[in-house]
């Protein structure tokens, strides 16, 4: 009986205080800030050092909210004397395994680099190790909360949950897609579904989902705010996000709630792609919402015994429709790996915003062993080739023509004692403009052949530990009794 009243946080000093749950949404919050700022910086200047500001602040925001949850578990062990006890207290177990593991994916992620060469796709094992880490952490942080009255807490800290989640998509949401765009909204369904459906069991509140998503786009506002201030590019606002909150309509079964939050969602990220409020190419975009329309609307229509004969003949139509999914294509990362540098050489980048891109550098001596090779334009897994011409003088010029779409990352390809030798600037392929920077001239940084099993046997073993963790969360989430909202009886 002692035990089963401290799994369910009635003893005091079990449960976590909502202050102290506030401190952790607060530190979480800044994360995502120090997050989406880090991927403008990296964007925009290119790689640096580990003592980066936006790394600082990220390394720093996510060690305060270690630091209260090792606060937490030292309160439970003093509370019940038990080290046994407090590792049979799941909420407990899960933040403070969520948080080390957050605070591992660094070393993790810096060894990796070391390793197999520096990249900058944010599916990386390390980096979706941070992504699942940090969910598995807010949901024990969340389901082992005291709780408020206002429910204001548990909304804040199930907008980080959600913000969390949307990592997953920064990359197409901030106009440097590493794979294709194809696989925006997929990720993107499961990310807010699987938020929503944490909601629902986690936050104490009459429309769980809504304030989860109001929480979350608050805070995407501040951190557009916040990086126009620091001079930084920001991602979309994320619109379709809130097409989650029909999940808090009054359906009579799970099917036609979350199948009317997926078809909101995926119609408002076709809408807002059409109407150039996305970056994603509308006809990306539609090549899933319309089949998970069509499946959505077979599963509200199934939901009723007069129209089920309707959902199985829509049925056929939804699955040729995914078929269209086959034609995703590989990956192919803007950053694939620099390694050590060589010089650095003075870039200028034009666009005409017609999607004519123009790429020059200057070297400024020291090239007599440097030839060009020629123009590389990558973006979503297009590589587009273009010739670079040597002008004399350590000064090299070339052009390439890409769909007059988004930002294009162009790369110059060189020729240095015989190695391949290559240097970058991201372009705007639909906006006139140029920009001149000073960028470093590097050697590429890729895993050799031999090399290559360990990395993908490291990589599919980082993945399993990430997912592992996130699946034993969601399973201690959902067998958990769903939340009655204060003031609501029976």
């Amino acid at each position: 009986m002692f035990v089963s009243h401290l799994r369910d946080n009635s003893i005091n000093g079990v449960a976590l205080s909502p202050a102290v749950g506030a401190l952790i949404a607060g530190a979480g919050m800044v994360s995502l800030l120090a997050t989406y700022w880090d991927d403008a910086w990296h964007t925009e200047l290119g790689r640096d050092s580990a003592t980066i500001p936006p790394h600082l602040l990220l390394y720093g925001s996510v060690a305060v909210a270690g630091l209260m949850v090792a606060g937490w578990g030292l309160r439970v062990l003093v509370a019940t004397r038990s080290p046994r006890v407090l590792l049979r207290q799941p909420p407990v177990v899960l933040a403070g395994v969520g948080g080390v593991a957050t605070l591992a994916a660094a070393p993790i992620d810096a060894a990796w680099h070391a390793q197999f060469g520096r990249d900058a796709v944010l599916w990386s094992p390390p980096h979706m190790l941070v992504v699942f880490a940090a969910t598995t952490m807010t949901i024990g942080v969340l389901s082992g909360l005291r709780p408020t009255r206002s429910g204001v807490t548990e909304s804040a800290l199930a907008g980080l949950l959600l913000g969390g989640l949307m990592v997953a998509v920064m990359e197409y949401e901030s106009d440097v897609p590493q794979f294709s765009e194809i696989f925006y909204l997929p990720v993107l369904l499961v990310a807010g579904l699987l938020a929503a459906l944490l909601a629902r069991r986690l936050v104490p509140v009459r429309a769980p989902v809504t304030a989860m998503v109001a929480s979350y786009v608050g805070l995407r506002l501040v951190i557009a705010g916040a990086l126009a201030l620091l001079g930084r590019s920001g991602p979309d606002l994320p619109i379709a996000i809130v097409g989650l909150a029909l999940v808090d309509l009054p359906w009579r079964s799970p099917l036609p709630r979350y199948g009317a939050g997926a078809a909101a969602v995926a119609m408002l990220a076709w809408g807002a792609a059409a109407l150039g409020l996305g970056r994603e190419p509308a006809s990306a975009v539609a090549m899933v919402a319309a089949p998970v329309a069509v499946i959505c609307a077979v599963a509200l229509l199934a939901s009723s015994r007069r129209t089920r004969p309707i959902a199985y003949l829509a049925v056929i139509t939804a699955a040729s429709a995914g078929l269209l999914l086959g034609s995703a294509l590989p990956a192919a990362a803007h950053d694939p790996g620099q390694g050590q540098p060589l010089s650095t050489p003075r870039l200028t980048g034009t666009s005409d915003g017609h999607g004519t891109l123009t790429l020059s550098l200057d070297l400024a001596g020291g090239c007599d062993q440097i030839s060009a090779v020629g123009l590389l334009a990558r973006r979503a897994g297009q590589t587009i080739t273009g010739p670079l011409t040597a002008l004399g003088g350590c000064r090299y010029a070339g052009t390439v023509a890409v769909p007059a779409q988004g930002r294009w990352f162009v790369y110059a390809e060189l020729r240095d004692h015989a190695r391949p030798a290559e240097t970058w600037l991201p372009l705007q392929a639909d906006q006139p403009g140029g920009r001149t920077e000073t960028r470093e001239l590097y050697l590429p940084a890729w895993p050799t052949a031999t090399g290559r099993p360990t990395e993908i046997g490291t990589g599919a073993a980082i993945y399993t530990l990430g997912l592992l963790l996130l699946a034993l969360a969601i399973r201690h989430a959902l067998r958990r009794a769903q939340p009655v909202p204060p003031g609501v009886t029976g």
